[in-house]
């Protein structure tokens, strides 16, 4: 072998031919695997490396492709020599397996043909050119929807049904064209000409405002409608040559003048008024006539025209119906997320001052306005937030009178302890039977108003109970409203507080 090995490669590899540029300088026998590798994979083909360093014995030597095997040492060679992407303008360099797995199939300069007209065009801009360059792309008609072939699509807008045209006179736009001779017909801008034009009127009105003009207009119309009749009433017929046919009325027979003149000479006359009369006739027919049809084509736009409100009439009656039945739907579903809210609130002022310990501390503020809506009637009785003997315990709150209740009214504070519905009340001992210590504290520290008491197990009020809450049970006589007159310890910034402790010995 020579200095130096300057190999050009052509091999096919997943039915795509590629060329490669191979280049060493130091002598190896893993270069002419890499030369014998290459023209394997592309078939059997002449070595030219065993011709350029004369050691082949025969005038041609031959590369057996089923007599050679892979040389996994010469494929790791080829894999890592240097190549670079043939496709112009690509600036990619790298070895053989890095093309392979990384710039092959994805070179955005490399030339591939489009799948519908076959031009070849760069991979990066495919996508551009199947939108908005390729001659055989298919077109969806974006006012009927309808598939088309690019060449086709301008032909269709001429024809398209729901192609948008503009009213010249009134100046809509967006008018399908299968709805725009309707809407020439009532558009209340285009002009036509006055329907007794048949008679002389030569005014061009607006669409919509016929009737102005019918009603403005009526000793004009009437006037020509006279003159006309007049003109038809003063036309008569000129009398017959001598050298024409003439009919016999009452015969029914054409006759020649020289055949009997004599014989037709008396009835000249008549024949003459009676042909003036009928011709007269029928002038005044045509005109009744052309007149007739006037107002039927006025009856005929006034029907269109109804027919045309009427349904419009039904559209929005149906849009109002649907609008309605939107409201109501969005109605309930408000009704819905402010009960949910509700809920929400409720369950938050819950969690917010629930203990689970037995021990609950009421703070009561606005005490003098609470208090007047007591004596007034409005709120005569308070329910404190629900508090807990243990987090799956009884559940307890309690019941405030501000202006007292039973012997208590109008002179002591009532105070009473009720025993609500809980959740685990299955898995608790009833009747409850804890012993109950109501205190007004006072915010001092120095002298609680206390109050204590067993439940009254036979009562209905300690019961399990079957209801949102027990009967209320605790103190009328709890504290003498006295005691918060003037400057009370236990009325302090117009609040008080309210302690109640369960004990929980037993349980």
């Amino acid at each position: 072998m020579g200095a130096a090995i300057y190999c050009y490669l052509v091999y096919s590899h997943r039915n795509k031919s590629r060329e490669l540029v191979l280049q060493s300088n130091r002598k190896s026998t893993a270069q002419k695997a890499v030369v014998h590798w290459a023209l394997i994979c592309s078939g059997p083909k002449p070595c030219e490396a065993c011709r350029q360093e004369e050691i082949y014995e025969e005038p041609q030597s031959i590369l057996n492709s089923n007599e050679a095997f892979p040389d996994n040492a010469a494929g790791r060679e080829i894999a890592s020599l240097p190549a670079k992407c043939i496709s112009e303008g690509c600036s990619w360099t790298g070895c053989i397996k890095e093309y392979e797995a990384q710039h092959e199939g994805k070179c955005e300069y490399e030339r591939v043909p489009c799948e519908t007209c076959q031009v070849l065009i760069l991979r990066s801009e495919k996508e551009r050119h199947n939108e908005r360059e390729c001659e055989a792309r298919t077109l969806n008609c974006k006012y009927c929807k309808v598939s088309f072939n690019f060449k086709e699509i301008k032909a269709h807008d001429e024809i398209c049904q729901k192609f948008p045209m503009q009213c010249k006179d009134c100046g809509k736009k967006k008018i399908p064209r299968e709805k725009f001779l309707d809407h020439s017909r009532s558009c209340a801008k285009s002009k036509t000409a006055c329907p007794f034009s048949e008679v002389g009127c030569k005014v061009v009105i607006d669409n919509g405002k016929h009737s102005d003009h019918e009603q403005t207009s009526v000793m004009e119309h009437m006037r020509l409608i006279l003159a006309m009749m007049s003109l038809v009433r003063l036309q008569r017929p000129e009398a017959p040559g001598l050298g024409e046919w003439q009919e016999d009325s009452g015969l029914g027979l054409y006759r020649a003048p020289e055949d009997g003149a004599t014989a037709t000479a008396a009835t000249d006359g008549g024949g003459a008024a009676a042909s003036g009369q009928t011709f007269g006739l029928d002038h005044k027919v045509r005109a009744l006539e052309n007149i007739v049809c006037v107002l039927n084509r006025e009856v005929e736009r006034s029907s269109l025209t109804l027919e045309a409100f009427s349904r419009q009439h039904r559209l929005d009656q149906d849009k109002i119906e649907n609008l309605g039945n939107k409201v109501r739907q969005l109605e309930r579903t408000l009704t819905m997320r402010d009960l949910q809210l509700a809920e929400t609130d409720q369950t938050l002022r819950e969690l917010q001052f629930c203990t689970f310990d037995g021990v609950f501390v009421w703070k009561i503020a606005d005490f003098s306005r609470r208090r007047q809506d007591a004596v007034a009637g409005r709120t005569p009785a308070m329910f404190s937030p629900a508090f807990y003997s243990s987090k799956y315990g009884y559940k307890m709150c309690l019941r405030l009178y501000l202006n007292g209740d039973g012997t208590g009214r109008g002179t002591h504070l009532s105070l009473f302890f009720v025993v609500m519905r809980g959740k685990c009340d299955a898995l608790l001992k009833w009747p409850f039977s804890q012993k109950v210590t109501l205190m007004l504290l006072d915010q001092n520290n120095r002298e609680h108003i206390i109050d204590a008491f067993r439940p009254d197990v036979s009562s209905t009020s300690f019961q399990r109970p079957i209801s949102e809450m027990n009967i209320a049970s605790g103190c009328p006589l709890f504290c003498p409203l006295a005691k918060l007159a003037g400057k009370s310890s236990y009325l302090r910034d117009d609040t008080i507080f309210i302690k109640a402790i369960v004990d929980l010995t037993g349980l």
